[in-house]
């Protein structure tokens, strides 16, 4: 494919991932982007705010470059638009991953059309909690679509080309491009062992390449990081907060089982390639190892700049690239025109599709032992066959499957229940799939002074209020960049869940000088006495907004 359909093809690809999965705003991880895209720590009402001015020390230039185009009206567009770019350039690099392993023609094209039904890639990882086609613009999305674009480099053999996009990737998120650099030097490492007279100086450039490329934000970094000890216990923090990206600990035995076949079926899949075996083997081993670093910090390591590493995240990566190996294994069964290696390429797409990685693996075990049987590779630099419409149509025949697997895709119910009670997922975002919140977040927008202080229910985000919150869950996170926030986030957390009625809330609103307090009627979520609060000065089904009375 040329340049332009390969461009229009990726794009239709990303339009219809994007359809089956959906797209939303404002949600998780957003709520520290959005205001850092529209520069909220400069308004006068968030200058007292140290969650608000943590931002400037987030470290990625991704989200002050959407500043320069983003605005009140279209900053949804401007994510929506960054989602769609984000998810071409990932499927784009996937095509690159496979035809860098020998996958060509009329196969390539239907291995990459089958990569967008792979249910095993929507969502996050098994272990690490590492987002993979997720249903938000993230930079960390962006960072590894560019890294898998140097793995594509990687496996083809370009060094250079492959650290640039590493350090690309470093740029947009640091965690990502560092994790990246694993394969890269040990592939670098082999070749240099080799034969180094040979190889050096394409190290040597590439080295080179990665520091330029990652220097200036590394500086960065180095000027807004704070690497020191902090005055609390940074391990009991992660594990407190949030477990999944640091310790093994949570992971019970199906999702260790899951990853295992998934490095398994990726290894596997990697000495049935048509090409470049050995360093699709080495991508998948440097990956692999960061993950087993992961396990190791996570288990012994007190070290904050090692634990913010989020090497357990790395099985993300290895998941991207585990998908990428069977996929074109398998299509290159289908294109040797054999029956038995072809019933085992089938079971593995089918396997991936339905997100079964005991079938898949069970389909390229299948091939190997089919290898070995033979005595020989069965998988060689084939011609692919272009008149057998037959065997192409058994295999799209496998892409069927993914209709049992659309309703996980779908972020947003085509019928919702209107008596349903929703969730705090439902009422999340910029962009609700049920709109309670999003009435309360605008009241508070349009109806209250900029410099308004809000006590709201936990768990809920109010960053679509553009109004200063007294404590949020999710605004624990900034204490990973940012670990002087945590004392007064960790003290107020305490003090609002040891709050047992709303006129205790009340109480302690009042004198910590909050404004308004919003209280959650929702059945088995309100507070004892809600139901007898004085007249709110906005309410709608599940919640009210009370003016804090004057307690001096």
């Amino acid at each position: 494919m040329d340049g332009f359909v390969t461009a229009l093809f990726c794009g239709a690809l990303a339009a219809l991932s994007a359809h089956l999965q959906g797209f939303e705003f404002g949600i998780d991880n957003n709520v520290f982007h959005i205001p850092i895209v529209l520069h909220w720590y400069d308004l006068p009402q968030f200058s007292g705010d140290a969650v608000m001015q943590s931002l400037r020390r987030y470290a990625t230039p991704v989200f002050p470059f959407m500043g320069l185009f983003a605005n009140d009206a279209n900053i949804g567009a401007i994510f929506q638009a960054a989602f769609l770019l984000t998810r071409a350039l990932t499927i784009f690099a996937l095509l690159r991953i496979m035809r860098s392993c020998g996958l060509r023609n009329s196969w390539l094209t239907a291995a990459t059309v089958a990569a967008i039904f792979v249910s095993a890639l929507y969502g996050e990882s098994v272990i690490g909690r590492d987002e993979l086609l997720v249903d938000i613009f993230t930079h960390t999305t962006l960072a590894q679509a560019l890294a898998l674009l140097g793995i594509a480099g990687l496996i083809h053999g370009r060094l250079v080309a492959a650290a640039v996009a590493t350090g690309l990737a470093f740029d947009c998120n640091a965690m990502v491009g560092l994790w990246s650099l694993a394969p890269l030097a040990l592939v670098c490492a082999v070749r240099l062992a080799a034969a180094p007279r040979l190889h050096a100086g394409e190290i040597l450039r590439a080295v080179l390449a990665f520091c330029v490329t990652a220097l200036p934000i590394a500086i960065w970094i180095a000027a807004s990081q704070h690497f020191g000890m902090v005055d609390f216990d940074y391990r009991a923090y992660l594990r407190d907060y949030y477990p999944y990206h640091f310790f093994i600990g949570w992971a019970g035995w199906p999702q260790r089982i899951a990853f295992a076949l998934q490095l398994a079926s990726g290894f596997i899949a990697a000495f049935l390639l048509p090409r470049n075996r050995g360093n699709a083997a080495l991508v998948l081993l440097g990956l692999a190892l960061v993950f087993a670093a992961g396990i190791v910090v996570g288990q012994t390591s007190h070290s904050r700049f090692l634990l913010n590493l989020h090497l357990l995240r790395a099985d993300g990566m290895a998941t991207w690239v585990a998908v990428a190996l069977v996929l074109a294994a398998s299509f290159a069964a289908l294109a040797s025109a054999r029956g038995l290696p072809t019933l085992g390429g089938i079971a593995a797409v089918a396997g991936l599709i339905a997100g079964d990685w005991r079938i898949v693996f069970l389909g390229v075990l299948l091939l190997a032992a089919l290898s070995l049987a033979a005595g020989r590779a069965i998988l060689q630099s084939m011609p692919l066959p272009r008149q057998n419409p037959a065997l192409l149509t058994i295999a799209l025949a496998t892409f069927a499957l993914s209709a049992m697997t659309q309703g996980a895709y779908s972020a947003r119910p085509s019928v919702p229940d209107p008596g349903a009670v929703p969730s705090d997922q439902q009422l999340a975002g910029a962009w609700p799939r049920t709109p309670e919140w999003r009435q309360v977040t605008d009241w508070a927008r349009t109806a209250t002074a900029p410099g308004s202080l809000f006590i709201v229910p936990p768990k809920l985000d109010f960053v679509a209020a553009r109004r200063r919150n007294w404590v949020g869950w999710k605004e624990g996170a900034a204490a990973m960049w940012a670990p002087d926030i945590h004392a007064v986030w960790s003290t107020r957390t305490t003090q609002v869940a040891a709050l047992r009625s709303a006129p205790d809330l009340l109480a302690y609103a009042c004198g910590h000088g909050i404004d308004y307090a919003v209280f959650d009627k929702r059945p088995r979520r309100a507070l004892p006495g809600t139901g007898a609060l004085g007249r709110a000065l906005f309410s709608n089904r599940w919640f009210a907004v009370v003016a804090v009375p004057d307690c001096r």
